[in-house]
C-alpha cells in the first residue's frame, strides 16, 4: 500500500476528478497494479476513477473507442477488437500481463505507465491509435505524441479518458513479431506493422518498435521508404534496416544494446512481411 496515503476521493464527474488531481501528491487510481506496489511516499491522496463511467468498448464505422478504466481482459474478450486487429489483440495482451493482472490493469493505466517493450503499446502505435486527454479541457492526442511527452503531461495532471483505434483502410495487413527469453515471457524486443496496399503498392505504412529506446516508437524513416513501393522482400529488408540503423538501445541483463538493435531489424522484417501477406 501507499505509506503516506491520507485521503481517498471517489468523484462522480470528470470535472471533479480533474480538479482534484495534483501530482505528485494527488494522483488518479485506476486498477492500481502499478501505483500500489510502487509505494511512492510522495502520494498523499488518490482519486478513484471507477465512478466516472469510463469502462466501455464501443465499436463504430470509424473505429473502436475504449474507456480508460476498461480492464485489459475486456479487450482480449472483445470480438470487434479481434476483428480489427486481425486476431493479434489476444496474443499481444497475453504477452503484456498475466490473467490476474489483465482483470485489474486498465487501458489508461497501461498507456500511462507501460514500459519501453510493452507489446500492447507497440501494437497500438502500429494501429495509429489516439487518445482523449483532459489537460484540463478535453483534447485529442495521438498515442505517439502522448508517449513522446508522457512524463511532462502526467506531471501536469493530464488525465487519459479514452483510447481510440481507427478502422484501417482496406485492404490492409497487420503483423506482430517479438523475441523473449521464453515463448511466454514478456518481450525483450517487439515490432508491429500495418500496411495498406493498393495495386500491389504500399499506400500507408505504420511500423512500431518496442524494447529499443526509452519508450515504444514509430520507425518513421522506414515507413517513408516503403510508402509508394511494393512490399518486395528487398524493399522490406531495406525498410527493416532503416528502422534499426538510428537506434542506440539501452542494454540490460535481458539484452545488450547490440542484441536489441539486431533484433529490431529482424523483427521489423518479420512484422512487415507478415503484414504484406494480408
Amino acid at each position: 500500500m501507499l505509506p503516506n496515503l491520507r485521503v481517498y476521493h471517489r468523484p462522480t464527474t470528470l470535472d471533479e476528478a480533474i480538479q482534484l488531481i495534483r501530482p505528485p501528491a494527488v494522483v488518479p487510481l485506476g486498477g492500481g497494479t502499478v501505483l500500489l506496489p510502487a509505494r511512492d511516499p510522495a502520494v498523499e491522496e488518490v482519486v478513484d476513477l471507477s465512478g466516472l463511467g469510463l469502462t466501455y468498448i464501443r465499436a463504430g464505422a470509424d473505429g473502436i473507442r475504449i474507456g480508460a478504466t476498461t480492464p485489459l481482459q475486456h479487450l482480449l474478450e472483445s470480438p470487434p477488437l479481434a476483428d480489427l486487429t486481425r486476431g493479434h489483440i489476444g496474443p499481444v495482451l497475453r504477452l503484456t500481463a498475466s490473467r490476474n493482472l489483465r482483470g485489474q490493469a486498465t487501458v489508461g493505466g497501461t498507456v500511462a505507465s507501460g514500459g519501453p517493450e510493452n507489446p500492447f503499446l507497440v501494437l497500438l502505435l502500429a494501429l495509429d491509435a489516439g487518445l482523449t486527454v483532459y489537460q484540463p479541457e478535453a483534447s485529442p492526442l495521438s498515442l505517439a505524441a502522448f508517449l513522446e511527452n508522457r512524463d511532462t503531461l502526467l506531471r501536469r495532471g493530464t488525465l487519459i479518458t479514452e483510447l481510440f483505434i481507427p478502422t484501417p483502410r482496406a485492404p490492409c495487413g497487420l503483423g506482430f513479431a517479438h523475441v523473449g527469453r521464453t515463448p511466454r515471457d514478456r518481450p525483450i524486443v517487439c515490432a508491429a506493422a500495418l500496411l495498406h496496399l493498393d495495386g500491389g503498392v504500399c499506400r500507408e505504412v505504420h511500423l512500431a518498435l518496442g524494447g529499443v529506446a526509452e519508450r515504444p516508437l514509430r520507425a518513421r524513416d522506414a515507413e517513408a521508404f516503403l510508402q509508394g513501393r511494393p512490399p518486395t522482400p528487398e524493399n522490406v529488408q531495406e525498410a527493416a534496416s532503416r528502422a534499426a540503423a538510428p537506434l542506440n538501445p539501452p542494454g540490460d541483463f535481458r539484452g545488450s544494446s547490440e542484441y536489441r538493435r539486431a533484433m529490431a531489424e529482424v523483427l521489423a522484417r518479420r512484422a512487415l512481411s507478415q503484414a504484406a501477406s494480408l
